[in-house]
């Protein structure tokens, strides 16, 4: 008589346990590596919003400039800036530079930029609008450096109301929100030293 070949019940059993086992294992890696990619993708995009605003600010404070030397048209308190500058401007393949108020205000919890270059600078009932920079912004804290009385540090202020004088410092800190709050901070020097 013939034996009849085939799996038994036991060896079915195990085959089925360790195919579940690779099965299960293989899951738990892709699923570890889909939401570390998205904590990872989050935190990225925080900071890379961070870098993005500060270096604008940065870029727009470096080329800043005074108005006169009776008014440098400079002001800003803790959460306010406001300013002459130069920006680029992409006209026929060349890269113009030309004068512009900037202003950054915090709108909620958006960060706005105006920008209002060339005749519109001056114009304060101008009707150009200030832009969105970013949102999820829980707050932007400015301090302004002068030279003390000392002559020997750099003091600062809240609020920058000296309108014959610019600061010779601005410590920025940018506060982001996402599912953590994250303090970015720069210390930006203008180059208009009196």
């Amino acid at each position: 008589m013939r034996r009849i070949k085939a799996f038994t019940l036991v060896e079915l059993l195990i085959t089925s346990l360790i195919f579940v086992v690779v099965i299960l294992t293989i899951y738990s890696a892709f699923r570890t590596g889909i939401f570390g990619y998205r904590n990872i993708e989050g935190t990225i995009n925080v900071y890379q919003t961070a870098r993005l605003i500060l270096e604008r600010i940065n870029l727009d404070l470096r080329n800043s400039f005074n108005y006169s030397e009776d008014e440098t048209k400079f002001m800003g308190d803790e959460n306010n800036l406001s300013f002459l500058s130069l920006v680029d401007t992409f006209s026929e393949d060349k890269i113009i530079q030309e004068y512009a108020f900037i202003s950054y205000n915090l709108k909620g919890d958006k960060l706005m930029r105006l920008c209002r270059k060339n005749q519109e600078a001056l114009n304060d009932k101008s009707r150009i609008e200030p832009e969105e920079m970013a949102s999820n912004i829980e707050g932007i804290t400015l301090r302004y450096g002068h030279i003390g009385t000392s002559q020997q540090q750099i003091e600062w202020k809240d609020i920058w109301n000296d309108t014959k004088a610019s600061p010779i410092a601005i410590k920025v800190k940018l506060t982001l929100r996402d599912k953590t709050r994250r303090e970015f901070e720069r210390m930006i020097f203008l180059p208009l030293v009196q």
